[in-house]
């Protein structure tokens, strides 16, 4: 590192905006595997929609109930899907009504993953930033030359 005081405190400011890019890295990556479960499961929930019209009222299916596991049922009717709205409150919509809803929702989920990838590449660009002053700092130090004319 660098000799001048002016030197270390930059290295020292340097490596503060790293670690905090790289944590805001790190939330937004947890963000983007949210979104991308919420869209997997959006898709599921289409294609269980989409196979409600092979199928016939009283015939037997599995139901889902979580961490893939599954248990018999026979289909009651298939005019109304029960659908969730948000806040714990669900409606009973028909299909072609879900369909279109979920066609939405999932649509909104990959637009915010689109953002959060763009947000995510800029944090990269700054970091990379930091890593190439950083390098120059060192390459200076080693050289013997402290900090001066390196910006």
């Amino acid at each position: 590192m660098s000799s001048s005081p002016g030197g270390e405190e930059e290295v020292r400011r340097l490596l503060a905006a790293y670690q905090q890019y790289q944590a805001q890295a790190e939330n937004i990556m947890h963000q983007l595997s949210i979104t991308q479960m919420t869209a997997d499961g959006l898709e599921r929930a289409q294609g269980a929609v989409e196979a409600l019209d092979a199928a016939e009222v009283g015939q037997e299916i599995l139901v889902p109930i979580g961490s893939g596991s599954f248990i018999h049922g026979k289909l009651a009717s298939k005019e109304k899907v029960v659908l969730n709205v948000g806040a714990g409150v669900s409606v009973e919509k028909t299909p072609a009504e879900t369909r279109e809803i979920l066609k939405v929702r999932k649509a909104e989920v990959l637009e915010g993953s689109k953002k959060l990838n763009e947000v995510l590449a800029k944090i990269d660009q700054e970091m990379q930033k930091i890593q190439s002053i950083m390098q120059q700092y060192e390459d200076a130090a080693a050289q013997g030359q402290g900090s001066e004319g390196v910006v």
